[in-house]
């Protein structure tokens, strides 16, 4: 435990001490990815409208037959979960490749190497909170609007983000000395898609099935952001949720920091 804990200082701070350059990276990674094309880091925001509409149609036309959830239509209950699932399936693929998709900097010149996970997360960030606040402008102007549990959205957002450096940091270096986890994860990032509360509401499962959904840190981040446009619920009335989310972050914190410490140093002979 205790050298888990020093691996995560040390990995702090690196990023603290390159926090200039991770940023600056961020941009140009985020620029290299819609770079040549006419719309730009539009084609960020096109890409999950187009998949908005898609399984709001499928979803609530197909199958619910037009009923809305609840007292809210389907389309302004769906919008808020499904903006953070975005967000982290991105980073699972692109943020958990990014040691290996950047391998340049790892063997040809000396680069801090800690910083490119969070380099890679941050890039795909920005268009996360750009998503956010088409989704603010959705509720305003639908007449639903904004109460004041929306100011929690600050605290969701930084849990979501935290999730996402360290999952990518942790998938990034195992994916670094195996191609297999990179195949894996793309594999399994469907079935955590319909396994977490997205398209569907947990409130009906109870007993040890709801235990388990309500345990998949996803799932907590995905009815975090709904608490903020739709549930009223503040963060702190579910504090056992919260302790064990953060309970959960803190352990993968320390396996990523512990592990990402002891595979270091082979990447760049795997590379």
């Amino acid at each position: 435990m205790f050298t888990a804990a020093q691996n995560f200082v040390d990995l702090l701070r690196t990023n603290r001490t390159y926090y200039q350059r991770t940023v600056a990276m961020s941009r140009v990674l985020l620029d290299k990815r819609y770079s040549g094309s006419l719309l730009g880091v539009g084609w960020a925001l096109v890409k999950p409208t187009v998949f908005i509409v898609v399984y709001w149609f499928a979803v609530a036309i197909g199958i619910r037959g037009g009923r809305s959830m609840g007292d809210i239509p389907y389309i302004l209950w769906l919008i808020p979960g499904i903006v953070p699932w975005f967000f982290i399936s991105d980073a699972f693929t692109t943020g958990g490749t990014s040691i290996r998709s950047n391998s340049h900097l790892v063997t040809k010149i000396v680069y801090p190497v800690a910083t490119i996970p969070v380099s890679e997360v941050l890039s795909l960030f920005y268009p996360h909170v750009m998503m956010l606040g088409i989704v603010t402008a959705i509720f305003l102007l639908s007449g639903w609007g904004l109460s004041v549990y929306f100011v929690q959205i600050v605290y969701y957002v930084f849990c979501c983000l935290a999730f996402c450096i360290v999952t990518a940091t942790l998938l990034s270096a195992l994916t670094a000395v195996s191609r297999d986890i990179g195949h894996m994860v793309k594999s399994t990032i469907q079935v955590l898609f319909w396994l977490s509360p997205i398209l569907w509401s947990a409130d009906k499962l109870h007993g040890a099935l709801g235990l388990v959904i309500r345990a998949n840190p996803i799932a907590y981040l995905v009815t975090g952001y709904r608490n903020c446009f739709i549930n009223e619920t503040w963060f702190f009335a579910e504090w056992q949720y919260a302790m064990y989310f953060w309970g959960f972050m803190v352990l993968l914190t320390l396996f990523s920091s512990f592990l990402y410490a002891r595979l270091q140093k082979e990447f760049a002979d795997v590379l």
